[in-house]
C-alpha cells in the first residue's frame, strides 16, 4: 500500500517529521553512551546447560538451598545490588546480573525462596501455591531458553493433556463441558465442532488473536525507551500509523470485544474462560491480556515443572551463588535507605536485630504498593510519579485457595493431567461481579461462581518417586475473593485469627470443596488433609498488602499506552529499579520477562538481544525478537 499520501497531510507530515527527528536524536545519544560506557559482560554469551542431575528428595538437602536463613555475616561484601523479594522476577534479575559479573543479595521475608513458586509440606503431602500450568515450555521457545540459562538447564517440564483445560458450565443435568485443544488451529477446529453455527465468530476471534500478537514486543520497547521520548511519540500520534495500539482490539474491554463477535453465551464464556489467570473481570480487563494468554498456551500446550514448583528456586539459586551472591530468607526489609535523594541500601529486621545493608542499586520485586507506600522514604516517594500510579490503579483481587490431601492414587481416582474451570452460569462476568460485590454474610451463603480445580501431583511424573507419597494425591482449588471480607484480620497472627475469621474462611472454603466434589464425587471420601487459605493468608506469606495474587489490577487503565510506558523498571528515584509482575504483566512468564527488562535497565546493555542471540545460536536461526515471538 502506498503511504506517501500521508506526507501531504500537514498535521501528519509535521508529526512524522518530529517523531523521526526525535528517534534519530535518541539513537545518536544511545550510540554515544554505549561507546563511552564500559559494558558489562554478555550474561548469555555461553550455553550453561548441563545434563539433568538426579532429583533430590531429601528435604534437608533441599532446604539447605531454598531456606538459607538470614544473618548479617552471610551478606556478601562489595555488593552491586540488593534485590527485595525472591519471586521469579527478582530471581531472574538476580541470576542475569550474577551472570554479568555482578554480586547481589536477594532478601525474602518468607521462610523459603521462590515467592509464588514456593511449595509447602504437611502430613506427607506437598502443594504448590502458585504454579499450576505454564505455556511455551514444550519446545525450545525463547521462554524456555531463558529459564534454561538461569537454571543450568535443570528445570524440566512435563506436558499436561492435549485438552489441558476443560470449561465446565453448570453443575446439574444441564451442565456443559468444553475441552480446550492444544494449538490454535486445533482449538479453532474443535470450537467449530462444539459450536457449528458460530464459524464466523470463531474465525473473527482467532483473527484478533493474531492482530494483537506484537503487543508484548511493543510494550517492552515502550518500557525501555526514555519516557520523554515515548510521551512525545504518543503526542504526535505516529504510533497510530505503524501499530495497532489504538485499534478496537486494544482499546475495548474483553467483554465488549467478545459480545461484539457473538451472542452465544456459552461461546462467550469459552472465549473468556481463563480471565481468572489474571484476575480482572472481562468487563474491566483489556482484550490483549486474554489474547496473550490464549497464544501463550496454544503454541506448545501447557506444562508443569517436574518435581514441583520448588525446583525453580532450587535450581536458580546456585547460578546466583556462583556469581558471589546470596538468597537469604526470614528477613524483613522495613525501609529503603536513601542518601542525597538516591536509594543506596535497605534496613532489615530479623527478630530483635536491626541491620543496614548498602549497595549502589536497590531493585524491588515487592510490588509498587510495598515499594512506594511502605519502604521508600516519604519525602522521596511523594515526588515520584509511581506514588500517583498507586492511587490511579487498583490492586488486583484477592484469592481463596484450598489444598486437599487425598489418600488414594491418581490411578484409583481416575484423574487426568488437566485443569477444570467451573462456572455456575454462562454469564461469567455478571455472576463474578455480583459475587465480588456481596457483603461477607451474603458471600458465606452463596454458590461460588468460578472455581479453578487442579490435581498438581497428577501432573508431576516425579511425585511417586518421593518416599512416602505412594497412594497419595493432591488437589488445589482456587477462586477469587474480596479483600474487604477479610481485612479486619490482616494484623492478626497466623492460625490465631479467631472464630469469626475461621467461620468466614471455612464457610466459603467448604462451599468450594462441596462444589468440587459434585464434579469429582470419587474424591469425597478420600479427603485426608484440608488447608483453607484466604487473602489474609496471601498477605502473610507473599507480603501483598491487599491479599492480591496478581499485583496491580490488569484493568483497561493499566494497558493504556502511556501507563504501559510508565510502569518501567528504571524509576524516577535514582538508584531504585523495579522487577516482578507489576512491570510487564502477572503470572510466571510476565514476571520472568520483567526480570530480563529490569536486568537490561540495570546493566545498560541489550540483554534481550543477548538472549535472542543465544537462542538463535542454539536453534540455528538468525531472527530478531519480534520474529522469535511472532507466533506466540
Amino acid at each position: 500500500m502506498d503511504l506517501m499520501w500521508l506526507f501531504t497531510v500537514p498535521v501528519l507530515k509535521l508529526s512524522i517529521k518530529i517523531a523521526i527527528v526525535l528517534a534519530v536524536v535518541f539513537l545518536i545519544i544511545q550510540i554515544i553512551r554505549w561507546s563511552i560506557q564500559s559494558k558489562p559482560p554478555n550474561p548469555f554469551k555461553e550455553d550453561i546447560r548441563v545434563a539433568r542431575k538426579p532429583y533430590i528428595h531429601d528435604q534437608k538437602k533441599r532446604d539447605a538451598v531454598i531456606k538459607q536463613g538470614f544473618s548479617i555475616d552471610k551478606v556478601p561484601d562489595d555488593l552491586d545490588a540488593i534485590i527485595i523479594g525472591s519471586g521469579i522476577g527478582g530471581m531472574t534479575t538476580a541470576a542475569i546480573l550474577s551472570k554479568a559479573g555482578k554480586r547481589v543479595v536477594v532478601l525474602e521475608q518468607h521462610d523459603q525462596a521462590g515467592g509464588c513458586c514456593h511449595s509447602f509440606i504437611d502430613k506427607g503431602y506437598e502443594w504448590d501455591v502458585g504454579i499450576h500450568y505454564i505455556g511455551e515450555m514444550g519446545s525450545q521457545t525463547l521462554n524456555k531458553t531463558l529459564l534454561d540459562q538461569i537454571g543450568d538447564g535443570q528445570i524440566e517440564w512435563a506436558p499436561l493433556e492435549d485438552d489441558f483445560d476443560v470449561i465446565q458450565i453448570g453443575y446439574g443435568e444441564k451442565s456443559r463441558r468444553y475441552p480446550v485443544a492444544t494449538g490454535l488451529e486445533a482449538w479453532k477446529s474443535l470450537l467449530k465442532k462444539q459450536f457449528p453455527d458460530e464459524e464466523p465468530a470463531i474465525n473473527q476471534y482467532f483473527h484478533l488473536l493474531q492482530t494483537t500478537s506484537k503487543s508484548s514486543s511493543i510494550h517492552g520497547a515502550m518500557k525501555l525507551a526514555p519516557l520523554w521520548l515515548v510521551k512525545l511519540v504518543l503526542a504526535t500520534g505516529v504510533l497510530r500509523l505503524f501499530t495497532n495500539l489504538f485499534k478496537p482490539e486494544y482499546t475495548k474491554c474483553l467483554l465488549d470485544v467478545v459480545t461484539g463477535i457473538t451472542s452465544n453465551k456459552d461461546l462467550q464464556a469459552v472465549f473468556m474462560y481463563c480471565w481468572g489467570d489474571y484476575g480482572c473481570p472481562p468487563s474491566k480487563s483489556n482484550f490483549t491480556m486474554q489474547a496473550l494468554l490464549n497464544r501463550h498456551f496454544m503454541r506448545a500446550g501447557a506444562h508443569y515443572p517436574v518435581g514441583g514448583a520448588s525446583e525453580i528456586a532450587f535450581n536458580i539459586i546456585p547460578v546466583i551463588e556462583r556469581g558471589g551472591g546470596k538468597v537469604l530468607v526470614r528477613v524483613n526489609v522495613t525501609n529503603i535507605i536513601a542518601k542525597n535523594g538516591k536509594a543506596c541500601g535497605v534496613k532489615v529486621t530479623k527478630g530483635s536485630e536491626t541491620h543496614e545493608i548498602f549497595a549502589p542499586l536497590v531493585i524491588s520485586s515487592a510490588g509498587l504498593y510495598n515499594t512506594f507506600e511502605r519502604l521508600l522514604p516519604k519525602e522521596l516517594a511523594s515526588k515520584s510519579y509511581y506514588t500517583q500510579i498507586c492511587k490511579d490503579l487498583k490492586p488486583g483481587i484477592g484469592a481463596m485457595n484450598i489444598f486437599l490431601g487425598l489418600n488414594a492414587s491418581a490411578e484409583e481416582l481416575g484423574l487426568k493431567r488437566q485443569n477444570i474451570w467451573a462456572f455456575n452460569d454462562a454469564d461469567i462476568d455478571k455472576e463474578g461481579q455480583k459475587y465480588f460485590d456481596m457483603d461477607v454474610e451474603e458471600a458465606m451463603d452463596a454458590e461460588v461462581p468460578l472455581l479453578f480445580i487442579s490435581f498438581p501431583s497428577v501432573k508431576d511424573p516425579e511425585w511417586n518417586n518421593h518416599p512416602g507419597r505412594e497412594g497419595k494425591t493432591t488437589c488445589a482449588i482456587v477462586t477469587l475473593a474480596n479483600w474487604e471480607w477479610f481485612k479486619n484480620w490482616e494484623e492478626k497472627q497466623v492460625k490465631k485469627r479467631g472464630d469469626d475469621y475461621d467461620e468466614i474462611k471455612d464457610s466459603i472454603g467448604h462451599k468450594m470443596i462441596e462444589q468440587t466434589c459434585k464434579l469429582f464425587p470419587q474424591i469425597r471420601d478420600k479427603i485426608d488433609v484440608t488447608e483453607i487459605a484466604s487473602p489474609v493468608t496471601n498477605k502473610y506469606y507473599i507480603a501483598q498488602p491487599h491479599g492480591e495474587i496478581y499485583g496491580l489490577d490488569h484493568s483497561m487503565e493499566r494497558f493504556d499506552p502511556l501507563m504501559v510506558a510508565k510502569l518501567r523498571p528504571e524509576t524516577d528515584v535514582p538508584g531504585l529499579f523495579l522487577t516482578g509482575q507489576d512491570i510487564l504483566s502477572c503470572g510466571f512468564t510476565g514476571a520472568l520477562f520483567a526480570g530480563v527488562v529490569s536486568a537490561q535497565a540495570v546493566l545498560g546493555r541489550n540483554v534481550m538481544g543477548d538472549l535472542v542471540g543465544l537462542h538463535n545460536k542454539l536453534e540455528g536461526t538468525d531472527l530478531g525478537v519480534t520474529e522469535v515471538r511472532k507466533n506466540i
